[in-house]
């Protein structure tokens, strides 16, 4: 037996994690559009991705990380997709995460997600100048959020606790875009998944494309599939709680 129990603040409640979303004045009046999620150590993460052969330069980039790696940095930023953009659009994710390891020194393996116009590269400069205003210390699920946004006419994440028979919980939180294209294939969406459960990393990966398969991948409006749809499930291991099923359920 187990509760589920919703809770405000989304991302927030999750031992072990910072985030926050601020503007690099690439959406209008100021809304933000860059945003980080980060932790201190390094933990594991599972992904899954678009279907669709042309696959945008983060997700290529996350791919050439070896199986099994650890990560303590999401960068994530709406208004161009940085898709079919080559090498050089991989080259520019490199870029900045060399112009932020002189902000965070301790990077270690960051990925980037990337939402919005296809066929542009990113203008490095004016992303990176995110850099100089991110609090990364801050608990910020409501900006981060909002930053993903580019269609969406709101703000979309969720916290749950789920507390097990014996008392113990753990959290499982979500921040989510996507508006419009929506295919059986995650179509222009983003989900970023954290989790204090003291999950096995080979539940991760078991349990996440399924519960994919029977929610954004059972979905259909227009027919298109997007270049850069990306679920990420991050795991810190926090709360010492655990229970598959409960999880799964989650």
């Amino acid at each position: 037996m187990f509760t589920l129990l919703p809770l405000k603040n989304g991302l927030d409640n999750v031992a072990g994690f910072f985030c926050q979303g601020v503007s690099a004045g690439f959406k209008p009046n100021g809304k933000e559009d860059v945003a980080f999620i980060r932790s201190n150590e390094p933990y594991d993460i599972s992904a899954v991705f678009t279907t669709n052969v042309f696959q945008a330069a983060p997700i290529k980039h996350f791919l050439r990380y070896p199986k099994g790696f650890q990560t303590n940095f999401i960068l994530m930023n709406a208004k161009n997709a940085n898709a079919m953009t080559g090498e050089k659009g991989i080259e520019d994710i490199n870029t900045l995460f060399e112009q932020l390891k002189t902000k965070f020194p301790t990077l270690h393996n960051p990925v980037m997600s990337s939402t919005g116009v296809i066929g542009y590269r990113l203008n490095v400069e004016k992303l990176s100048s995110a850099f100089d205003t991110f609090d990364f210390n801050a608990k910020d699920s409501h900006s981060t959020a909002s930053a993903i946004m580019t269609t969406d006419r709101f703000k979309k994440e969720l916290c749950l606790k789920v507390i097990l028979e014996d008392g113990s919980f753990f959290h499982i939180a979500a921040i989510c875009k996507g508006a419009g294209m929506i295919n059986p294939a995650m179509a222009t969406m983003l989900c970023f998944i954290l989790t204090d459960a003291s999950i096995p990393k080979a539940d991760m990966d078991a349990l996440l494309l399924p519960s994919i398969e029977s929610s954004f991948n059972a979905v259909s409006v227009d027919g298109d599939t997007s270049t850069n749809d990306t679920v990420m499930l991050v795991a810190s291991r926090k709360s010492n709680a655990y229970d598959k099923e409960a999880f799964e359920e989650a």
